[in-house]
């Protein structure tokens, strides 16, 4: 299944969208809080300023994704490819990324848990 484009600003909270196809969508400043992503491919989308507390995304495609400033606190991101992903100022307490590929992600003033082994990764 595809999902349209043009879902900006809108309230996806509680969605199930595991395992669809969102490569390269818009969904900036949109409310993903408590929605399931898992293993969904979201390469390259606009997350900038999203809201996804919560949210599943384990085993997500998020490689060269724009997260900045977007909500991550408390998502699963176990064995999500992050690789090239903007995380600037984005709120990543309590998420889980164990396993999650961090390669080249830019994490320049994330918000992260600093009692967390490495600064991430809060929870297993």
């Amino acid at each position: 299944m595809t999902t349209p484009r043009g879902l900006a600003k809108k309230d996806l909270s509680h969605v199930n969208l595991a395992n669809d196809d969102l490569a390269g969508a818009d969904l900036h400043e949109t409310n993903l809080r408590h929605a399931n992503l898992q293993e969904t491919d979201l390469s390259g989308v606009d997350l900038a300023g999203a809201d996804l507390t919560d949210a599943n995304l384990a085993g997500a495609s998020m490689r060269d994704v724009n997260a900045t400033d977007a909500k991550l606190e408390r998502a699963d991101l176990r064995g999500a490819d992050l690789t090239g992903a903007d995380l600037h100022g984005a709120r990543l307490a309590g998420a889980k990324l164990r396993d999650a590929d961090r390669a080249g992600a830019e994490r320049a003033g994330a918000k992260v848990d600093p009692a967390a082994p490495d600064g991430m990764d809060a929870t297993p």
